[in-house]
């Protein structure tokens, strides 16, 4: 039986902070003009083409809070 817990017991992956869409804008062609904002620091992005508003809504990984 322990040799089966062994077996799961991988070390987690630290924990990322997101940034998340707070405005968006379609184009003709389909892509996503997205700005992002952290909501645990304030910090923003400037508008960014995503392909996808699903894949926007996936978040991005804020730069200020993930540093250390």
């Amino acid at each position: 039986m322990a040799r089966t817990l062994e077996m799961f017991d991988k070390p987690r992956k630290k924990r990322e902070y997101l940034m998340h869409v707070c405005d968006s804008n379609s184009d003709d062609d389909g892509i996503q003009d997205v700005r992002f904002k952290c909501y645990r620091c304030g910090a923003e992005t400037d508008w960014m083409e995503i392909p996808t508003i699903t894949e926007a809504k996936r978040g991005i990984p804020c730069e200020r809070c993930n540093k250390g």
